[in-house]
Formats: C-alpha cells, structure tokens, sequence
C-alpha cells in the first residue's frame, strides 16, 4: 500500500513538473520572431535569451526568420525559452528596430486597427499602428 502511495506522489510531481511556468508582468523585453514574409510572428521569445546566443547560433535556430523587439505586458506561460502570451495581454512591436538585419519582412503598413493576426499558437488584434510601433492585444490563446 506504501509503494502505491509513493508511486502515486511521484506521478502527480512529474506533472507539476511538466506544465508551463505562468507569469504576470507590467513589462517584460522580448524578441519576435516572424518567419520568412509571413503575416504574423511565428514565436516570442525573452530578449535575455536571444543576448545570451551567438548572433550566428540564432540564425542557426531560426533559419530564414526576422527578429524585432517589443514589450510583452501581462500574463504569459514561459514553456522553456518559448514566450506564451495569455488572453488580454499586450505586446508592442517595434517594426522599426529589427534584431540582428536591417531588413523588413513584417511591413506594419498593411496592419490596421481591428486586423488580426497570428501570434504563435494564438491570434492577436492590432489595437494601434503607429510609425515604428505595432501593437497587439491577445485574443485568442493556444
């Protein structure tokens, strides 16, 4: 009966284990990833991640990707390096500071407010387009 019990509290540990970390933040620097000329960002990832990689290990990982930084305000999962944002929180991209290119393959011209667009597993809605500055409210979570 002990080793049922035993087998059973390191069943239930192993799954705590398992789940993703759940954070809340007022601001929290991160690195977009959109792939190729893509409509959305493929994954969000934390700024501190990317800084400590090599910028060729990083192109390495992500082949053929763009990289901007943004801001990630709210609740989010982090499952390993992957940056998971939760319903209602906001992310500010901005289109004019891409991370290691100079180029643009997210023109955030063609975003409007109301549009939607994918944002990992998730969509999110543009609530502002500025110049150099998108930002997007989550509405829709994996």
């Amino acid at each position: 009966m002990k080793s049922t019990g035993c087998v059973l509290f390191f069943l239930m540990a192993s799954m705590l284990v398992g789940h993703a970390q759940s954070l809340t933040t007022n601001e929290t620097k991160v690195v977009l990833v959109v792939k190729g000329v893509s409509e959305g960002i493929t994954q969000l990832a934390l700024f501190n991640t990317f800084e400590k990689m090599k910028g060729k290990e990083i192109l390495e990982k992500y082949p053929n990707c763009q990289f901007y930084i943004g801001l990630l305000q709210g609740s989010y999962e982090l499952n390993e390096n992957d940056v998971i944002p939760l319903m209602g929180s906001t992310i500010i991209m901005y289109t004019d500071q891409p991370y290691l290119s100079s180029n643009s393959t997210l023109p955030s011209t063609r975003f409007s407010t109301g549009d939607q667009m994918d944002l990992g597993l998730g969509k999110a809605k543009v609530v502002s387009n500025k110049k150099g500055e998108l930002i997007l409210k989550t509405d829709t979570v994996p």
